[in-house]
């Protein structure tokens, strides 16, 4: 008897992934409507394991490539916090914790398939971080990489919270649309970065595909 599929979460339509049979949430672009839409479905029951799906942007140092895949062993969310001259500073008062700002395991099992290379691309297992505003500066890129994350999505650490608060087991996939840095004249492949993630989640089974 197969295992039951995973819910996969994605913020938008052109992030579905191809031939996926099972059942695929889309929740919308950022951190809110990623924890709202997810927690609804959770409460209504029956899900196995949640998968958070889409593209990324890779921070240049964790050496990923476009098209690239990034398994996230960890996750957090990074930047709710204070701005300052000097950088930027997580938001740390005491009795006031930011939900999710800890780097958090995703699920060992429910990620165990996604690991190794797939044919013609990388498949990265680490930290991805979690942002509302991508990086799209130096200084920005320097600040989250130096937490050792490998790349950046939008909603990955709020869906893990909200499977958290239903005791459901979580991973991360996303596969490598673009680097971090300024985008002028920087290179974006978003349905190279869909296929390859698919690809990668098909090893879980529950493909459509022929």
């Amino acid at each position: 008897m197969q295992p039951r599929l995973p819910l996969v979460v994605v913020a938008t339509e052109a992030e579905r992934p191809r031939a996926f049979a099972g059942e695929v949430l889309v929740c919308g672009v950022g951190k809110s409507a990623a924890a709202v839409a997810t927690a609804t479905r959770l409460a209504q029951g029956g899900v196995a394991g949640v998968v958070s799906f889409g593209v990324a942007g890779a921070y240049p140092a964790s050496g990923l490539a476009l098209g690239d895949v990034a398994v996230a062993t960890e996750v957090a969310v990074l930047d709710e916090g204070l701005g300052t001259a000097r950088g930027f500073r997580p938001f740390e008062r005491p009795g006031m914790p930011v939900p999710a700002a800890a780097w958090t395991a995703t699920d060992a099992l429910l990620r165990a398939p996604f690991a190794g290379d797939g044919d013609g691309f990388r498949v990265a297992l680490g930290r991805v971080a979690t942002v509302s505003v991508c990086a799209g500066t130096d200084r920005l890129v320097r600040e989250r990489s130096a937490t050792g994350a490998l790349a950046e999505g939008m909603e990955g650490a709020a869906i893990a919270l909200a499977c958290a608060r239903h005791g459901v087991p979580f991973a991360e996939l996303r596969g490598i649309s673009n680097p971090c840095g300024p985008r002028d004249g920087a290179p974006f492949d978003l349905a190279l970065a869909v296929a390859h993630a698919s690809a990668v989640l098909a090893r879980r089974g529950g493909s459509g595909a022929p």
